[in-house]
């Protein structure tokens, strides 16, 4: 038992690797794909996929709503983790990311259980229907707190709503200036005193603020 978060050092990372690194080819082909190609990486790490992937499997989610597509690495752990008949609206304002992640959707036999959705987040999704089992909010984190208004109107009762970068890099509040940083902040607040959510902040990869919608 411990009051503080303890610390993944190198050695507890080697130990835990089993755990969080072995993923699906295609999600590895995608990974590598981003780093050949130069891309930032911003896609989500192997053990926040494995973590979707859980989440989707203890809640039953069969509909999916993500913000910020990229080049398709978690949409496509979602729609694994979904039955067939599930289904997983991704949303990305870049056309070079949504041509690349289109193109390994079909290459990976996803393209009926994933709908890419051309734009910016706060013009597409109002245009989205619900209900949502769960939403991923990985895009502008400026965005988050509207998208967060949105997602509620979007999903039933005991689905989540997850909002990634809570931690920002470690960077968090140390930029009020910063849109970004500002945003998440405000989405951290929401989080807490929306009468809608039941909310916690978890230490996975760069931090996820989880939402039960109420």
């Amino acid at each position: 038992m411990s009051e503080k978060r303890t610390e993944i050092t190198p050695s507890l990372e080697r130990v835990l690797a089993p755990h969080w690194e072995e993923v699906d080819p295609l999600i590895a082909s995608i990974q590598e794909d981003l780093h050949r190609r130069g891309k930032y990486p911003m896609q989500i790490s192997r053990e926040q996929v494995r973590f979707h992937s859980w989440l989707c499997r203890l809640i039953g989610a069969r509909r999916i709503l993500e913000v910020g597509t990229y080049l398709g690495l978690s949409a496509t752990a979602f729609a694994q983790a979904i039955p067939a008949e599930g289904h997983v609206d991704t949303v990305e304002i870049d056309p070079e990311h949504a041509d690349i992640a289109e193109a390994w959707f079909a290459k990976g036999g996803l393209s009926d259980k994933i709908t890419v959705h051309r734009g910016a987040a706060l013009e597409v999704v109002p245009g989205l229907r619900g209900s949502y089992d769960l939403c991923f909010l990985d895009g502008a984190k400026q965005d988050n707190v509207a998208l967060m208004r949105l997602c509620i109107e979007r999903t039933r009762a005991g689905a989540v709503i997850l909002v990634d970068n809570a931690f920002r890099g470690g960077r968090l509040g140390a930029d009020n200036e910063d849109p970004d940083d500002r945003g998440t902040v405000e989405a951290l607040d929401f989080a807490r005193t929306s009468d809608q959510l039941d909310a916690a902040v978890l230490p996975i990869a760069d931090g996820i603020v989880a939402c039960r919608r109420l």
